[in-house]
């Protein structure tokens, strides 16, 4: 049987910490690469960034932290697609547009959908003009419309 001693029970616990210790410097040093891959396009920064994050043990992520990017390239492009997106003119409403109950194309002035039947407006019983639901009042022609359904399908 092998006698274990205090001296070698601590040399194997200084060598497992040593194990875990090397080990965590190098995920943190893969961290901060994979990191700034995903915040900068420069394979220079990205070397930087490598370098930042092997050599200073543990204090090379932290300065890391401090000196990245703050947004990632996805986001980025993702920012970039919303500000495109509210500077082009809005759509006229003549094209399709999907229905918020079964997802199928239909045109902007449909009043129910011939899909599924969800009614999006009715028409006034005086002018015949699309209204929306909650009107009470025709804002064209102020007749008194109340709140039952003035579809064409109702008449």
């Amino acid at each position: 049987m092998i006698a274990l001693d205090a001296t070698s029970i601590l040399a194997v616990a200084a060598v497992a910490v040593a194990i875990y210790l090397i080990v965590l410097w190098l995920a943190l040093a893969f961290y901060v690469a994979r990191d700034a891959r995903r915040r900068s396009s420069s394979w220079l920064f990205t070397a930087f960034a490598a370098m930042l994050g092997l050599l200073p043990p543990f204090l090379g992520p932290l300065i890391y932290l401090v000196i990245r990017p703050p947004m990632t390239l996805e986001e980025e492009r993702a920012l970039a697609l919303e500000e495109q997106a509210l500077l082009e003119p809005e759509p006229d409403g003549t094209g399709p547009r999907p229905c918020p109950t079964c997802g199928r194309d239909i045109e902007a002035d449909f009043i129910i959908c011939p899909y599924c039947r969800t009614q999006f407006a009715r028409r006034c019983s005086s002018c015949d003009r699309p209204l929306r639901l909650g009107w009470s009042v025709c804002p064209y022609c102020a007749t008194d419309v109340g709140s039952h359904s003035l579809t064409r399908a109702g008449r």
